[in-house]
């Protein structure tokens, strides 16, 4: 009778312990909760960067149909496109810093390549015509009225038309702690899950990991394409 008397006229006891068992818990679902908030902001990041890479891929391919696959033209579209992912004001000069961001990432191999996946240079040989100025290309007139004769590179000359184009560009992974474990860097999470075969290129200057996003886009060729354009 006496110690439940005690034990009633002495709560702070009983606060503390449940005070010391929260602080456990949260000691324990801090640092999951952290990096589930840290994992959800990376992935809207790469979320919003493949929206705006599919985007510039489909205008990188529009402009490389009414210029003869010209890769100079491709690559400039597709700067012009990946151009919001670098904009940080909203002014022509954060715009023309954006912009040459872009341009910078686009031209360096490193984060970016483009490749023309068709036509290739052979469809392009099979099939090419002297053109008006004297030089061969791969005919885009009339194609409705051309024969469909398939050559020995598989396509006729209506199907050499179109113009297939891949993007692969390295996005950095920004967002603190989650790169180390998508590429199982990480001392805590073992490299045994579902990223371990992601393509993961490291920055040159060793800040960033980035994350290898591709992209696809097909469109009807709108102007001959010259032989020798093709790489």
């Amino acid at each position: 009778m006496t110690c439940n008397n005690q034990r009633r006229a002495n709560p702070r006891g009983a606060k503390r312990r449940m005070s010391g068992q929260s602080t456990v818990e949260f000691i324990i679902a801090a640092p999951v909760i952290l990096f589930l908030i840290l994992s959800t902001i990376q992935l809207v990041l790469l979320y919003r960067a493949k929206a705006t890479l599919d985007f510039a891929t489909l205008e990188a391919a529009r402009a490389g149909a009414v210029n003869g696959a010209k890769m100079s033209e491709i690559k400039q579209e597709l700067a012009m496109g990946l151009t919001p992912l670098f904009a940080t004001e909203a002014s022509i000069g954060g715009i023309t810093k954006a912009r040459i961001k872009a341009e910078l990432e686009v031209e360096n191999p490193i984060y970016t390549n483009v490749d023309i996946i068709s036509p290739t240079r052979a469809m392009v040989n099979e099939h090419r015509e002297r053109q008006y100025n004297g030089r061969f290309a791969l005919p885009n007139d009339n194609l409705a009225f051309r024969s469909a004769r398939v050559g020995r590179t598989g396509v006729n000359v209506q199907d050499a038309n179109i113009l297939k184009i891949k993007v692969t560009y390295h996005y950095p992974l920004i967002v603190p702690f989650v790169g180390l474990v998508i590429k199982g860097a990480s001392k805590y999470i073992k490299p045994s899950g579902p990223f371990d075969k992601v393509t993961l290129r490291p920055e040159p200057l060793g800040r960033h990991d980035r994350l290898a996003i591709e992209s696809y886009a097909i469109v009807r060729m709108q102007s001959p394409i010259y032989t020798g354009t093709l790489r």
